[in-house]
C-alpha cells in the first residue's frame, strides 16, 4: 500500500514539476488524474496505518504512542475534500469523457 501510494504521489509531482519547467498550465485532464491520485494515496496511507493498527492491538491507541497519533491525523486529513477518494474518481471520470462542469453546486 505504501508502495502504491508512493507510486502515485511520484507521478502527479513529476507531472505537477513538468508543467512547471515548461510554464504551462496542466490540462483539465491531467488535473483531474492528480487529484484522483491525491484521494488514492490517502486511502492508501489510512489503509496501511490500520493495517499496522490492527497488528499491533489495542495498546496501538494508548496516548503515549505515537501510532495512535499517526492514525488520527491520517483520518482527519483522508476527510479532506481534495483528498476524498470518490469525489475524486467521479471527477476523473467526467474529465475521461470531456465533461469538465462541476459534480455540485459546492
Amino acid at each position: 500500500m505504501i508502495d502504491a501510494a508512493y507510486l502515485l504521489c511520484a507521478r502527479a509531482c513529476a507531472d505537477i514539476d513538468l508543467a512547471a519547467e515548461r510554464g504551462e498550465s496542466l490540462p483539465m485532464l491531467i488535473r483531474a488524474r492528480i487529484r484522483m491520485d491525491t484521494g488514492q494515496v490517502a486511502q492508501l496511507c489510512r489503509d496501511a496505518i490500520n493495517a499496522l493498527l490492527t497488528v499491533n492491538g489495542p495498546s496501538s491507541f494508548a496516548t503515549e504512542k505515537a501510532i495512535q497519533r499517526f492514525w488520527r491525523d491520517s483520518e482527519v486529513a483522508s476527510r479532506h475534500a481534495l483528498a476524498e477518494p470518490q469525489i475524486a474518481k467521479q471527477l476523473y471520470g467526467r474529465a475521461l469523457f470531456g465533461t469538465f462542469e462541476p459534480i455540485s453546486p459546492y
